[in-house]
């Protein structure tokens, strides 16, 4: 079986969900473009527990964890199935690291940009959360041990946002502020690089780190995704744009 994509998206606002227009439109080229999954383990910004969870339903449930925004975001429903036994497995790969969780289903992170992959939602989905408590490290550690599902055919899909702060967005602000163009780029000179490792130290990485990295939520997610990559693997850059002015909406894919 062909290698699974991995894949990280940096999903902005919720409103991307439902509208047509240069980030969304990308995001269904590369679901067109790339070898279909049998199922997609998502590691989204929007799950950040006490410890590292495993959803194992395998009925999902569209999580609408977003507030003060158009009836219509409220009205989407994710109807893809969930992915039990590939759960299990990722469990038995985590060993003792992560638990299984039968509460969650599919919040924004993941449906956001999953309805313009695979806008028919027949493609198992099931999440993996983000480890409030856990180094950053160990979110590369997280991918290497979830790297063996990628070679079943399974996606490691990550979505967050590589520059994500909320409390500087300036809705009138086209593209990013300096120090959010800068750490943008300072990350992807990295992965283009295959430099994974130093990511990990973003504030040795960048001195704009602490206000791009605010919280490690969203950046964690990336992450995970770097650490299922294989050593012969190199990214494509898509989105390569900041929003906002704190936000950036940069992807990278292997494939």
């Amino acid at each position: 079986m062909k290698r699974a994509p991995a894949i990280f998206i940096g999903h902005g606002s919720p409103m991307n969900a439902i509208e047509n227009n240069t980030f969304s439109h990308r995001w269904s080229e590369v679901g067109r473009e790339i070898a279909r999954p049998s199922a997609i383990l998502s590691v989204s910004a929007h799950w950040f527990t006490d410890g590292t969870r495993v959803s194992t339903l395998s009925t999902n449930r569209t999580i609408h964890d977003m507030y003060g925004f158009p009836e219509e975001l409220y009205r989407v429903r994710y109807d893809a199935p969930g992915a039990p036994d590939v759960a299990a497995e990722a469990l038995a790969l985590l060993d003792g690291y992560a638990v299984a969780d039968g509460t969650w289903g599919l919040d924004h992170g993941t449906w956001s940009v999953l309805r313009h992959l695979y806008p028919e939602a027949d493609v198992p989905v099931f999440q993996v959360s983000v480890n409030a408590k856990a180094a950053l490290s160990e979110h590369l550690t997280l991918g290497q041990r979830l790297a063996p599902l990628r070679e079943k055919g399974v996606m490691i899909l990550g979505s967050g946002n590589v520059v994500h702060h909320l409390g500087m967005v300036d809705w009138q602000t086209s593209g990013g502020f300096a120090w959010a163009d800068s750490f943008d780029h300072a990350v992807r000179e990295a992965v283009l690089a295959g430099a994974f490792t130093p990511l990990a130290q973003p504030n040795e990485l960048s001195p704009s780190a602490r206000l791009a990295i605010p919280t490690p939520d969203h950046y964690a997610p990336l992450l995970a995704v770097l650490g299922a990559v294989a050593p012969e693997e190199s990214a494509t850059v898509f989105n390569d744009a900041r929003v906002y002015g704190s936000l950036s909406m940069t992807g990278y894919l292997f494939a």
